[in-house]
């Protein structure tokens, strides 16, 4: 089928705000496909029957997400739903909607995203009933809405060989599509006129948050004009701050999130830029920050095991290591002519992942679930 007669609908309980990293990959495609002549309708939170936030928006986001999806969805050949969100319209459309073929999109495993969160910092009583109800809920959910999908599409290539490995999809149901990155990323600023450190996205453990504050208070110990800058912590500063040596706080700055136009204004100032995280489904930050000319710091997870090349467009630390984490940045703010290869070789890197591909190779896998869904329904 060409794609101008296409008709997809993409699910998402996410906020429509292009600050979030979440919300910026499905608009951006949205954006692709429509210029491809598909016919693509979005669905965002915004967009569900309102519940108070909370426990009770998560527990009903399926149903909320199916009701919205059993009137909209109606004559779209191609459902794509994000998260765990997907199981309910999935069984529904099984048994309602002969034809129609279902997607899950994952943005990262949760079963893998609660691991790396580690243990609460809450009472004992409320730590073990939040780790039970994730894993009994939100991991249930996960399973039920890759499964009875018709295709599954990944962020990395670690979460896909996951999720095949253990049986909930084959090779040929799945699909690893890596988002495209927007031009305006490139910077301006020459590489040599570059300096500071910079971070990008929630500021907690799962992040590398303590990673993060124990490596650069010392690095920052003793590098007296070496400054930080977090954006879109999603924490009060003065919090963030707190976490660091208290005698490098006055270098350490704050940014709430940002337009993706000013961020990538900012960021292309810095010259160094540190994502010490425990798992990520992608994260596009560090793409972005590839494409802003900064040299990566980062871990094998997600972007960093996909795209990011140790000692050639970037630098790999373990998960959870503070002395190589510390080594790293400090090798790259000493040696300029090193820090400025690697970033010149993640500019290259980065330029050839537009929107236009990304959105490409999603109609081929959209092509694939339809054959499956044809398949079965025969």
């Amino acid at each position: 089928m060409p794609s101008s007669e296409l008709d997809v609908v993409i699910a998402c309980n996410f906020p429509r705000d292009e600050t979030l990293g979440s919300s910026r990959v499905p608009l951006r495609l949205i954006a692709e496909l429509s210029k491809m002549g598909v016919a693509v309708s979005a669905i965002f939170a915004d967009d569900l029957p309102s519940v108070p936030p909370g426990r009770l928006d998560h527990l009903t986001a399926p149903f909320r997400m199916a009701s919205v999806l059993a009137t909209k969805a109606r004559r779209a050949h191609v459902v794509d739903i994000a998260g765990f969100d997907a199981w309910a319209y999935a069984r529904f459309a099984r048994h309602r909607r002969a034809g129609q073929a279902v997607v899950s999109r994952s943005n990262g495993l949760w079963y893998r995203a609660l691991d790396a969160d580690g243990e609460s910092q809450s009472g004992q009583v409320r730590r073990l009933a939040s780790r039970v109800f994730q894993k009994h809920v939100f991991c249930r959910w996960e399973r039920t809405s890759i499964t009875y999908s018709h295709f599954a599409l990944f962020g990395s290539r670690p979460d896909r060989d996951d999720v095949v490995g253990v049986g909930w999809k084959s090779a040929s149901e799945t699909a690893v599509i890596h988002p495209g990155v927007d031009e305006f990323f490139l910077s301006p600023v020459p590489l040599e006129a570059r300096d500071g450190v910079a971070f990008a996205g929630t500021f907690f453990r799962r992040k590398g948050s303590d990673v993060l504050a124990a490596a650069m208070s010392r690095v920052m110990r003793d590098r007296p004009n070496l400054t930080l800058t977090l954006f879109g912590a999603g924490v009060p500063a003065p919090l963030v701050i707190s976490e660091f040596e208290p005698a490098i706080r006055n270098r350490v700055k704050v940014v709430e999130a940002l337009p993706a136009t000013e961020l990538a204004r900012q960021l292309g100032r810095h010259a160094v830029f540190l994502f010490p995280t425990r798992y990520e489904g992608f994260g596009i930050v560090v793409l972005e920050a590839m494409r802003a000319g900064l040299a990566v710091v980062t871990t094998p997870t997600g972007a960093g095991n996909d795209i990011v090349v140790h000692d050639e467009n970037g630098l790999l630390v373990p998960i959870g290591a503070v002395d190589e984490t510390a080594a790293a940045v400090a090798r790259l703010v000493d040696d300029s002519p090193l820090r400025i290869r690697l970033a010149r070789a993640a500019i290259k890197d980065a330029e050839g992942r537009s929107w236009a591909k990304a959105a490409s190779a999603l109609t081929d896998a959209y092509a694939q679930a339809r054959r499956l869904a044809g398949s079965r329904r025969r």
